[in-house]
Parts: C-alpha cells; structure tokens; sequence
C-alpha cells in the first residue's frame, strides 16, 4: 500500500484572501503615513538650515573672516560663504590670499519653503516637483538675499527670523540670536 504524502503549500483561495488583508492594510495606513512626511520633511529642514549656521559660525570663528548665510527669496536654497564679493559675485575665487573659503550650496527638502522675517501662508507652499524629479540646480543664476552674518568673534551681526513651512504642516519658526548664537525653534498659529 502506498501512502501519498500531502505537499506543503498553500492553495489559491488563501494567497488571494492573505494578499486582500495585507492591501486593506496598506489602504488603512497610507494617509497617516502621508501626512507625518511633511512633518519630517520640515523638521529636516530646520535641522539642514542649523547645521548650516553651525558651519558658518565656526569657519568664522576658524579662519578670522565674516561668513554670510543667504537665503533665495520666497525659496528653498540657501548659501553660505565668506562674506566678500568675490564670493557673491558667481563662483569662489581661486586666488584668495585667505586661502580657499568654506562654500555650502543646498536645498531644503521638496515642498519646504523659508521665508526671512516672513508670515505665514493660508495653506502653506505647494510642492509642484514630482517625488525623485528633483532637477540641478544653477545655484549661480539664483538671487541671494543675506539672511544673517556671522562674524569672527562668534556674534552674528543681527537677530534673524526664518519661518519654514510646508503644506498641511504647522508653520514652524526659528530664531537665531545674533549675540549669543542661541537658536531657538517654535511653532507658528496659522
């Protein structure tokens, strides 16, 4: 007598209903999922924009030279280098008798925006660049507004205000106090 094993496995109906629950699940959680991004997304904002001033402040304190932040109007690229116009006026010079200066161009993630001193908008900026379409920028065609200057004693020259949002976030605000360096972060009412 022969004795015929079953094979494991599972038959169609069960993958079919295991496949059903699993994509109700990821139906559930999506929009949570989708509204906490923004959230992310402004917080590593603020976090690139700090980090940004801490490099600033430090390559002025390091190489006894000003060192500008600038901002793009409205945007969401910032700048920092040293505060000359050899500097600002497209490229770093090659022949700074300081030596070489600490350039940082970037950008705050999709959909974030900053404002110097600004208010806040109804809905927030709307993101228009498709999620991985990010294109190169020409940071040299960009007009930079000076945010602040942070001099070679460690001061900045000014108190400044950036507010970053992003649309279906809380504005957020950060204030930077030029005579200390004290960064401090609050959130904004709409």
């Amino acid at each position: 007598m022969t004795i015929r094993s079953r094979r494991p496995g599972f038959t169609l109906l069960e993958v079919l209903l295991a496949s059903a629950v699993l994509l109700m699940l990821a139906a559930i959680t999506y929009p949570s999922l989708k509204s906490s991004y923004g959230y992310y997304k402004l917080h590593g904002g603020i976090d690139s924009v700090r980090a940004a001033w801490a490099m600033a402040r430090a390559h002025a304190i390091e190489e006894g030279r000003p060192y500008r932040f600038s901002v793009e109007p409205n945007g969401s690229h910032f700048r920092v280098a040293p505060d000359g116009q050899d500097y600002w006026s497209g490229s770093a010079p090659s022949d700074d008798p300081r030596g070489k200066g600490y350039v940082l161009e970037e950008a705050l993630p999709g959909g974030v925006r900053f404002s110097v001193n600004g208010e806040p908008t109804a809905n927030g900026p709307e993101d228009k660049t498709p999620p991985g379409k990010e294109q190169k920028t020409d940071y040299s065609s960009i007009t930079w507004n000076t945010a602040v200057v942070f001099l070679p004693d460690g001061t900045a020259k000014d108190d400044v205000h950036i507010l970053f949002q992003v649309r279906g976030e809380r504005p957020i605000r950060v204030h930077l106090r030029g005579l200390t360096g004290t960064v401090s972060v609050q959130p904004v009412s709409k």
